[in-house]
């Protein structure tokens, strides 16, 4: 069966390529814009499709920063939202998974690690992550209504099952981080898993 996984912004405008494509590949999190640096025990303010040792700015994806355990800071905010009232849209990533068949899905998961092995825990940098379910801003969300820290094969982010048939699902992702040391931080990546029937 052929099947496509696409990641993009959670408002879907840039995309995110493969691991080492040489181009837009990398999504990067900055302090104030572009190019920024994140102080250590603070959290990101912006996010970027960016290359690997982000250097080339491919466009902005939404942002969510780290406000408590239930609630994140939605791009320039200075109030909270609560975790279940961040929009799809908002989110930092979109993952889409197109087959051509309809399948349902199960056991989906998402970590972040070493860029050496999916199991190995990134360094230097704390990861957080949400799984979101709010299509309409109108409607409460069903997500995630704590952050869960991700590292390695050891601390995932477990997805709901997606039991309707169908040729195209997504999963929106919220992701924000904190360095732990000094220094660029460029062995870290996502890793996205799920079963499909």
């Amino acid at each position: 069966m052929a099947t496509v996984i696409t990641w993009f912004g959670g408002d879907g405008a840039n995309e995110i390529l493969p691991a080492e494509s040489g181009a837009n590949d990398t999504l990067g999190f900055f302090g104030a814009g572009f190019g920024f640096s994140i102080r250590v025990g603070e959290f990101n303010n912006t996010c970027f499709s960016t290359n690997d040792n982000g250097t080339t700015n491919f466009g902005q994806v939404p942002n969510l920063r780290f406000a408590n355990t239930s609630g994140a800071f939605v791009a320039s905010e200075t109030v909270a939202s609560e975790l279940l009232e961040v929009d799809n849209t908002e989110a930092t990533l979109r993952i889409r998974m197109t087959t051509d068949s309809n399948v349902t899905t199960q056991n989906g998961a998402f970590r972040a690690f070493d860029r050496v092995s999916i199991d190995n825990n990134p360094s230097g940098v704390t990861i957080s992550a949400i799984e979101i379910n709010k299509p309409s801003p109108i409607v409460r969300g069903s997500g995630d209504t704590f952050w869960t820290t991700i590292a390695g094969s050891g601390a995932t982010l477990t997805f709901d099952n997606q039991l309707f048939a169908s040729g195209a699902h997504e999963w929106y992702v919220g992701v924000t981080v904190t360095p732990t040391s000094i220094g660029e931080k460029t062995n870290l990546g996502f890793y996205f898993e799920t079963e499909f029937l």
